[in-house]
């Protein structure tokens, strides 16, 4: 009996119920579906096309094949309510793609948000949300907002494992007053700038980002972005810079980052971007690894190879940690490795070069790292015939080169006792051999040495000896 009586009494407690979370099926009205539903509600949306939508009250949105559209000055999914689970929709043509305002606790997850004039996905005031293994690209491209995704006055929210490519200016934009943001694991490729961050941006965790093959920059802060850590993430191929900072952009942390194969700047911080921490990433590839305008930057454990110039510092700046930590790897450092000390003054070595790599006539890493030391353009086998001539007779240059960027001149020269004779030979290529024919017609009778001079598309020079020849009178 009392069994009974508390079945029943259970009965009336669920014919109370506000309603349960129910799972329905849409296949049409979209909108109505969702205006119908309550609070917890799943809706199953069937495969076809609908119009856009605004979303008020908390629920789940699943798409099996679902596109929802909009005219050019709508938002295609309007979402105005915290707690809503989004995922498994193309959403397209719209002003904005889906957009999130005022809203925390959403959840939007493996959609494709394509050719919409603004952003593909928009968070806006919007704080503590989850955007997910979603493709926001080809947003922008004829439009006025030109992003993949966006943040405006948006906090501690995650965007993790996005595609944004092919946008109209930025894969990813935060602006303004974004902080304590994550985001990681994103394809961001393609796009004018990679990551644009601007206007008072802080506390932001940027890491395990693909940002390469952008036409400007991959990463890009502006105006007061402070205190932001870009961590381990993947910068290559961008057409100006791998990474830069700007206008009062400092207190930064740069670590672990490839920069590699960026045209102008590997990284390039301007006036008023100080205290940064740069370290341990590998920087090479560039017209200039570096280029530091601004001061109190710390900089160590990088390893700067292969750039046309490894580094310009106009600033004050830091370039070694403290013995015997040391500073970076140079591929262009020629120094030896003898001694040991924090004044490199026993005998011994310690894997610290013994002298300093010099930057400026203002600026050195005083502890140069050993090893890594690289050549961007390298003479792997040369030859020179006849060595010994009469005075008008050629002498047949060959050299095999490898080179990591295309070369654009190749030269042989005379010198005698250090200085350039008269007379010189463009070499032609044929695979990596390149040839030639030296008249010696210009010079005196006396010993010479022929030397290579090759410049690559990047600006990187070699200029070595292939060796003496002996020119006497006819």
């Amino acid at each position: 009996m009392k069994t009974e009586v508390f079945c029943l009494f259970c009965a009336a407690l669920l014919s109370l119920s506000p309603g349960l979370a129910a799972e329905i099926r849409v296949s049409s009205n979209l909108q109505a579906a969702i205006d119908a539903a309550s609070p917890g509600d799943t809706l199953l949306v069937s495969a076809g096309t609908y119009d856009r939508i605004t979303i008020s009250k908390s629920i789940n949105l699943i798409g099996s094949g679902a596109i929802i559209r909009a005219g050019s000055r709508d938002a295609c999914v309007s979402i105005e309510a915290d707690n809503v689970n989004m995922s498994g929709f193309l959403v397209r043509d719209g002003f904005y793609g889906i957009k999130l305002n005022y809203v925390k606790g959403c959840t939007i997850a493996n959609n494709t948000v394509i050719y919409c004039a603004q952003p593909g996905i928009a968070l806006l005031f919007s704080d503590g949300n989850t955007i997910t293994g979603n493709n926001a690209s080809f947003n922008g491209i004829v439009g006025e907002g030109w992003y993949g995704i966006y943040l405006s006055n948006s906090n501690d929210n995650l965007i993790a494992g996005n595609s944004a490519c092919g946008n109209g200016a930025y894969g990813i934009n935060l602006f303004p007053a974004c902080k304590n943001n994550t985001i990681r694991d994103n394809v961001l490729q393609g796009n004018m700038y990679g990551l644009y961050m601007f206007n008072g941006c802080t506390g932001n965790l940027i890491q395990n980002n693909d940002l390469s093959r952008n036409t400007n920059t991959g990463i890009d802060l502006r105006i007061k972005c402070t205190g932001n850590r870009i961590l381990n993430n993947s910068v290559e191929d961008n057409v100006v810079a791998g990474i830069t900072l700007m206008e009062e952009s400092g207190r930064n942390t740069i670590s672990g980052n490839r920069i590699m194969d960026n045209g102008r700047y590997g990284l390039q911080i301007q006036s008023g971007s100080d205290g940064n921490i740069i370290t341990y990433n590998n920087i090479t590839g560039s017209q200039t690894g570096m280029f530091l305008e601004s001061d109190e930057n710390w900089v160590y454990g990088n390893r700067i190879a292969d750039n046309a110039v490894s580094a310009d510092d106009r600033g004050s700046n830091t370039w070694n940690a403290p013995y015997p930590l040391g500073g970076n790897i140079w591929s262009d450092y020629d120094g030896r490795d003898e001694m040991h000390g924090a004044g490199q003054n026993i005998p011994g070595k310690d894997g610290i070069g013994d002298t300093p790599y010099r930057i400026s006539e203002s600026s050195a890493d005083r502890y140069p790292i050993m090893g890594g030391q690289v050549e961007s353009i390298s003479i792997l086998d040369s030859q020179l015939s006849p060595t010994q001539v009469r005075a008008g007779d050629n002498i047949a240059v060959k050299a095999k080169l490898k080179s990591r960027y295309d070369l654009q001149q190749v030269t042989a020269r005379a010198y005698e006792d250090g200085v350039e004779a008269k007379g010189y030979c463009r070499l032609a290529q044929s695979g990596e051999q390149y040839q030639g024919a030296f008249s010696t017609a210009l010079l005196d009778p006396g010993e010479y040495d022929i030397v290579l001079t090759a410049r690559d598309a990047r600006g990187a020079e070699i200029e070595k000896s292939l060796g003496k020849v002996r020119v006497v009178s006819r």
